[in-house]
């Protein structure tokens, strides 16, 4: 999911190589800093690159330099930073306003993926995961991979900063756990954002929801379901009547909501700018008969969320305590769900570890069970997984690559910044990005780089 930032990021050089006299000039500008309401960003210059990072809840944005102490943020508009006695920065200024320098004690963010290798990476040497008392079972990569080299490639070069922030890497083959790498001071204990990734669980609560009875099926209409919340809903029409719950879960809502569309009145952008972010979604007006097209729009999946709450009376992160991730031995996470302006900064997101996200898929690839335990039903697993080529399930998307002539494909989770969980059905296998490349089409107008990865180191070793 994104978000409106007013980023004050800074980027000079941006050079792969370090340079010292610069990476020098920009630990002037470093330290912690007011921001909008009562929250604070800090300022962390990168030896690395060169670069001057805003980190905001872990997020960093770059900006660009224009002359001495003034910038430009990522909407071009001028950047100063204010300097006081001695010539030490005190504060910056931007959009007429100025937000004062709190302090330089802060806790700063790792800005090398392994700063121990980042010189040598040839001195990588690949460990085995850990067992640990979580359900996982581990495994040598040699056994699960006749190739391993371009594995072992990909991580060198994540060490050398040629795949930037990427956080974490897992692959789940054969059953068992045979790749854990974490970069940028991640480990596994360490929760990790979901953005989008988080919608897919969401669908598994609404199978859930439904396996319970709940919810008697999913192919009810979905507007009755919020008569008793909203009893003024906009744009009611025959066609917004008949839209069902699966419709919704298919992202074939039929309304006037494309992500991918910044002129579309439901994207995300325009939701997220709305008090009550499922009010605004149900008031969207129709384009299409529901049912018949898809078109990505994070409105269903909260709408969805808040389905959930309404059936069964409770806020829907005690339903999935309950129900999903005490059943999983699921503990260390954090999720608050409030479709609403009160979520600019998180989102509604969860955060959880990158192992828990492959017990969450292994949960999916075993048909709904773990450990013996059906967590979800056999059926809707099967129908969350009985889409068209290249089209969403129960808010899950299938994704597919094709090497030489051979296509794998994948049911994929999917977040802004390079959050990426894909189910390979066909070859028993699981892999887990995490990352920090948020908002990066928007940015640089190119992919996050598990796109670049999976085809052509990770597939290439299944080949």
């Amino acid at each position: 999911m994104k978000k409106t930032l007013f980023l004050i990021l800074l980027i000079i050089g941006c050079s792969p190589k370090n340079d010292s006299s610069k990476y020098e000039k920009l630990l002037d500008f470093e330290g912690k800093y007011e921001y909008i309401g009562e929250e604070s960003l800090d300022i962390i210059a990168s030896e690395m690159d060169t670069t001057l990072y805003a980190v905001i809840n872990k997020v960093k944005y770059p900006l660009n330099l224009i002359v001495l102490d003034s910038f430009t943020n990522i909407q071009g508009s001028p950047v100063v930073f204010q300097r006081g006695k001695g010539n030490k920065v005190t504060s910056y200024k931007v959009g007429g306003e100025t937000f004062k320098l709190v302090t330089l004690e802060f806790d700063k963010m790792e800005m090398f993926p392994r700063k121990e290798l980042f010189k040598t990476p040839d001195n990588y040497s690949y460990q085995k995961p850990t067992r640990e008392n979580d359900g996982l079972e581990t495994d040598l990569l040699e056994n699960a991979f006749k190739n391993t080299e371009p594995i072992i490639r990909m991580i060198k070069e994540t060490i050398k900063g040629n795949f930037p922030d990427v956080h974490s890497i897992l692959i789940y083959k054969n059953n068992k756990l045979v790749l854990e790498e974490y970069f940028y001071g991640y480990d596994k204990n360490t929760p990790h954002q979901l953005r989008s990734a988080t919608k897919p669980f969401i669908g598994s609560l609404v199978g859930i929801a439904v396996d319970k009875g709940n919810i008697s099926s999913e192919q009810d209409k979905l507007l009755p379901y919020f008569k008793s919340k909203y009893n003024d809903i906009n744009n009611i029409d025959k066609r917004k009547e008949r839209i069902t719950i699966e419709d919704f879960l298919m992202y074939r809502h039929g309304m006037d909501c494309d992500n991918n569309n910044s002129e579309s009145i439901g994207n995300e952008q325009a939701m997220m700018e709305s008090s009550d972010w499922v009010k605004y979604t149900l008031d969207l007006p129709m384009t299409n008969e529901p049912g018949t097209s898809s078109s990505y729009c994070t409105g269903c999946a909260l709408t969805l969320g808040s389905l959930v709450e309404i059936a069964i009376g409770e806020k829907i992160e005690i339903f999935a305590k309950e129900n999903l991730f005490k059943p999983m031995g699921i503990t260390n996470y954090d999720w608050t769900f409030e479709p609403n302006k009160a979520s600019m900064t998180s989102f509604s997101q969860l955060t959880m570890t990158p192992r828990d996200l492959v017990k969450l898929a292994k949960m999916y690839k075993d048909s709904g069970k773990w450990n013996g335990q059906q967590i979800l039903s056999e059926s809707w697993v099967n129908k969350t997984f009985d889409m068209d080529e290249g089209d969403y399930g129960y808010l899950w998307k299938h994704k597919y690559f094709i090497i030489n002539g051979k296509q794998y494909n994948s049911y994929m989770a999917t977040g802004n910044g390079g959050q990426k969980i894909n189910i390979w059905p066909e070859i028993d296998m699981i892999t887990v990005f995490t990352g920090g490349n948020y908002n990066s089409y928007e940015l640089y107008g190119k992919s996050t780089p598990p796109n670049e990865m999976i085809p052509n180191y990770i597939l290439k070793a299944v080949e």
